[in-house]
């Protein structure tokens, strides 16, 4: 019984050491670096999917990723994902909807207000312009440190 006890305290305390806080932070325009945009989703998206916590977080010209018509159009950007079935569109598709799946299943996502307002893009008009995710944290500098100190693990692109 004392085995079987330790056995299960010791897969206890490694489950839970496995658990880590993420962050993942996107500063890279899409339609110029789509590799770092499509890599910052299935970062954050693929975290989740282990049951990690994930804050993604746009700033400065990643912010465009939650624009409707950069998002929709990163396909026309970036020979990846042509090989994908479903159409030349398909890699939009899969990360918007990657992005959306992300905010529904427990992703938390900030974006940089300042940033995104030199798009064009304010709290009163998002909705026309942005991505439906679940919730948007505008943030600014102040939440974009907090957050970052509070992860275990920090990824840029």
């Amino acid at each position: 019984m004392k085995k079987i006890l330790l056995v299960f305290l010791i897969s206890i305390t490694i489950n839970a050491q496995e658990k880590k806080k993420y962050f993942i932070h996107l500063t890279s325009d899409p339609m110029k670096n789509p590799s770092a945009a499509m890599m910052s989703i299935a970062a954050a998206s693929e975290a989740l999917k282990q049951k990690h916590s994930v804050v993604f977080f746009a700033a400065g010209d990643g912010t465009k990723i939650l624009i409707k018509d950069v998002i929709n159009n990163l396909h026309t950007v970036t020979s990846l994902g042509r090989g994908v079935s479903g159409g030349p569109n398909k890699i939009s598709q899969m990360l918007k909807k990657a992005l959306i799946e992300f905010s529904i299943n427990g992703g938390v996502i900030h974006i940089s207000e300042g940033s995104i307002l030199t798009f064009g893009v304010t709290q009163n008009n998002y909705k026309e312009h942005l991505i439906d995710v679940k919730k948007i944290n505008w943030s600014y500098p102040k939440e974009l440190i907090e957050e970052s100190s509070k992860a275990d693990i920090v990824f840029s692109y």
